[in-house]
């Protein structure tokens, strides 16, 4: 009784620091930095800052914006669900709960979840990869690039399997069939994941390889990954901030209106390289503090508790992506914003004509 009378919403704004209001925080008396730094959050990051622009006013009514700046960083993210709107009609509405949610926790005010909409984010995405199996040659060739992300990341996690001939001595008979399998899901910062079920070989070098020994499938794990898949490709499609190299998001295949996804560059990178180690471990950091609270609220006697295991490590895994990623493409423009203009200055004084400078770690704009 005392369950299905409360609130499914959990707040935020007081238990956790996310990061994100630090950010605007610490730009509050540099108002050009200000600026800069809610025109990076409105954008994808492959779009240099001075061809941004804002977002479309038919995007404005999925957020409704109460302070200046609030959900700039939502904009992306509702241009990805226009664009699904146009390119699949029967599934583009299944996203709008998605936006919903978004919009709860990127008010830093009211920032809160509710564990009713975010269910119902995890419904949405098994039936997008129920999609996948069946129209997968489709989604290939012509799709957004969120259902095009989706579908590679979908395939990459099952191992992303091929099958070879394997070579005989002459005149056997028939030959045997070799299984080919990836490394996994990789996402943006490095990390892999791989379907529990699936055994490998890891080349370690020309002349050794590991064995990878398959592990029990259980459905707490299988659903959180595939949920986090969801995320990570959704976000992906919007943010588009920079990726290591080997993220299984250098991958997609490009539409002919499409630019291939950012790579990070070390030669010229967009921010520092430890300030890319910051941005990601600030974003763990957000990812394992919300998944701790949600975790907590769904599990054993809260007036949250599901008793429903599966069910309670997906929700958390699921609030755990959607923080993470926001504070991913904050931070990568935090750093971005603070950090760019004298790195750029400093490249300038070291290229051939200018007298070099002694500096850290240089960036491009």
């Amino acid at each position: 009784m005392q369950a299905g009378c409360s609130s499914s919403v959990l707040q935020l704004r007081d238990q956790l620091n996310l990061h994100r209001g630090e950010f605007r925080q610490k730009l509050a008396d540099k108002k050009e930095l200000t600026t800069k730094f809610l025109a990076c959050t409105g954008q994808t990051h492959d779009e240099p800052l001075s061809e941004r622009h804002d977002a479309d006013s038919s995007l404005e009514p999925l957020f409704l914006q109460t302070q200046e700046g609030l959900v700039m960083s939502v904009r992306p993210l509702a241009a990805v669900i226009d664009m699904i709107r146009r390119r699949h009609p029967d599934k583009g509405a299944s996203l709008s709960i998605l936006a919903d949610v978004l919009g709860d926790v990127t008010n830093d005010a009211t920032a809160r979840i509710d564990l009713d909409k975010l269910t119902q984010v995890i419904e949405t995405a098994g039936r997008w990869h129920a999609h996948l199996g069946l129209d997968e040659d489709q989604l290939e060739q012509d799709s957004s690039r969120f259902a095009r992300m989706l579908l590679i990341y979908n395939k990459a996690y099952f191992g992303d399997l091929n099958f070879m001939a394997r070579p005989v001595s002459a005149g056997a008979g028939f030959r045997g069939v070799v299984k080919v399998t990836s490394k996994g899901f990789v996402d943006r910062n490095g990390n892999a994941s791989l379907f529990p079920g699936i055994s490998a070989d890891i080349e370690v070098s020309p002349a050794n390889s590991v064995r990878v020994s398959a592990t029990t499938v259980d459905s707490q794990r299988v659903s959180a990954d595939l949920t986090r898949i969801f995320l990570e490709a959704f976000f992906d499609a919007a943010f588009r901030v920079p990726a290591v190299h080997g993220a299984t998001a250098l991958r997609v295949g490009l539409s002919s209106q499409e630019s291939p996804y950012p790579e990070f560059d070390a030669n010229h990178p967009t921010i520092p390289l430890e300030a890319l180690a910051r941005v990601t471990r600030d974003g763990l950091r957000a990812e394992a503090a919300v998944t701790s609270r949600v975790g907590k609220a769904v599990r054993g006697g809260s007036v949250f508790g599901i008793q429903n295991e599966t069910l309670a490590a997906t929700l958390e895994t699921a609030a755990g992506v959607i923080a993470k990623k926001l504070v991913e493409h904050e931070g990568f423009c935090y750093f971005q914003v603070t950090e760019g203009q004298p790195a750029i200055a400093a490249r300038e004084q070291n290229e051939p004509g200018h007298a070099p400078v002694a500096t850290g770690s240089v960036t491009a704009p």
